[in-house]
């Protein structure tokens, strides 16, 4: 994806926008490790986006260097667009915008030279994620997340209506040891504002292999602000 993308920034930069000055870069908390590219550093590998709502994260160039001519190009503006907010000196910062549901790839590049780019992920989710490191309860089988996205939910019959959006999941068995159970399961919680459950789905998966991907796919209800996976850090 990134490989198509990196053309698509080359064409881009034709019609790229110049960084508008103030005087600071407002500080942005790292939401995630950073993404390191080539020749600039961004704060945050990927950044989850809230509907209808908005994150920040900053770009670094090496000292010395002008953040000025860094723009950001996303890959799909349907789920989200960025805007340059601020910059000083060698640093940059960006507003990330919710438009749709989804994800995306946005890479800050240098308008001089597109071989300095640095890429970050976003989703654009309908809820908030609560996923632990390992999923599951037995300590000897258990998967991790590989990615996640949130699609319109587009079932339009008026007697159906009680979802807002479809998550799609994928995840990974990374841990087989327990060879009398070839099966594998986990339970997901919908919340409402409240903390009440409004929804429990269950992730499964048979014939368990290690590096194995799984798919599965659950309606978030309408009134879920977010999800929870059942499983454990260490």
């Amino acid at each position: 994806m990134k490989k198509g993308f990196q053309k698509f920034i080359c064409a881009a930069l034709s019609a790229a926008f110049m960084v508008s000055a103030v005087s600071a870069v407002p500080s942005a908390q790292a939401l995630a490790k950073e993404s390191v590219g080539s020749g600039v550093i961004l704060s945050e590998d990927a950044i989850i986006l809230p509907e209808n709502g908005t994150a920040t994260f900053t770009a670094a160039l090496g000292e010395g260097f002008d953040a000025s001519r860094l723009t950001c190009v996303v890959a799909d503006p349907n789920v989200a667009t960025v805007t340059p907010i601020a910059y000083n000196g060698n640093v940059a910062a960006f507003q990330v915008n919710y438009a749709g549901l989804g994800s995306t790839v946005a890479a800050v590049v240098h308008m001089d030279n597109p071989a300095v780019v640095a890429y970050t992920t976003i989703n654009a989710s309908s809820v908030i994620m609560n996923i632990p490191a390992k999923l599951g309860a037995d300590k000897k089988n258990y998967c991790e997340l590989v990615s996640y996205e949130f699609v319109p939910y587009d079932f339009t019959y008026a007697d159906y209506q009680d979802y807002k959006s479809t998550l799609k999941l994928q995840f990974k068995c990374t841990s087989y040891n327990d060879e009398d159970f070839r099966k594998w399961g986990c339970y997901g919680y919908f919340r409402d504002a409240a903390g009440n459950v409004v929804g429990k789905v269950r992730l499964y998966a048979s014939a368990m292999s290690v590096g194995r991907v799984y798919k599965d796919e659950f309606n978030v209800p309408v009134n879920a602000v977010s999800f929870t996976l059942e499983g454990f850090s260490n």
